[in-house]
């Protein structure tokens, strides 16, 4: 498999779902600033949503950096990371349009929930194809356990749900997965 090629095709992907993201945004009922701001909790949605595709990407970026082999096994772990990546869009649009109701929310943090087991599938499969490339800051895997209370709690605060992805798309921004080549004799 071309690295080259495959980069491509995952950037044409992610830059589809940011596409579709954007089309959701439903338009104000009227011309005013008041009918604009009537939907601010779809754009805080739509923001956090945007965010997390953006710090997904430049975290894939970093898993890909040094990678020279890829087999079919971690195409199709990409492939799945790819399809719940892509369900971000109908995710974000539900929970928009009903933002203070818990099968939207609990349905947006599982869709990141399974992103994260995604992304983990496929980093370690890429990993043990190119046993040269070792994370340098091990990020911790206690976000299952977030991910997976926020789903129990978003039941019963459904708010709970938008707040624990916000503040776990910030920490993916402020403290991105970091890679690097082990030395030639490791």
């Amino acid at each position: 498999m071309n690295k080259g090629r495959f980069e491509a095709f995952n950037d044409a992907i992610i830059a589809i779902i940011v596409t579709l993201l954007v089309l959701e945004i439903k338009r104000p009922d009227s011309y005013t600033f008041t009918a604009l701001a009537a939907n601010w909790r779809s754009y805080g949605v739509y923001i956090v949503t945007f965010l997390q595709i953006m710090a997904v990407w430049y975290n894939h970026h970093n898993l890909l950096q040094y990678a020279t082999h890829f087999n079919h096994r971690f195409y199709w772990a990409n492939v799945f990371w790819l399809l719940m990546l892509s369900s971000a869009p109908f995710a974000t649009s539900w929970l928009s349009d009903y933002p203070n109701q818990w099968q939207p929310e609990t349905f947006y943090v599982g869709v990141w929930f399974l992103w994260s087991i995604a992304y983990t599938i496929a980093e370690v499969t890429l990993l043990h194809l190119n046993p040269r490339i070792t994370l340098i800051d091990h990020y911790e895997r206690w976000i299952y356990v977030v991910m997976g209370l926020t789903v129990l709690v978003t039941r019963f605060i459904p708010f709970a749900g938008i707040i624990s992805v916000s503040f776990l798309t910030l920490w993916l921004i402020l403290r991105p997965i970091k890679y690097e080549l082990k030395a030639e004799n490791s």
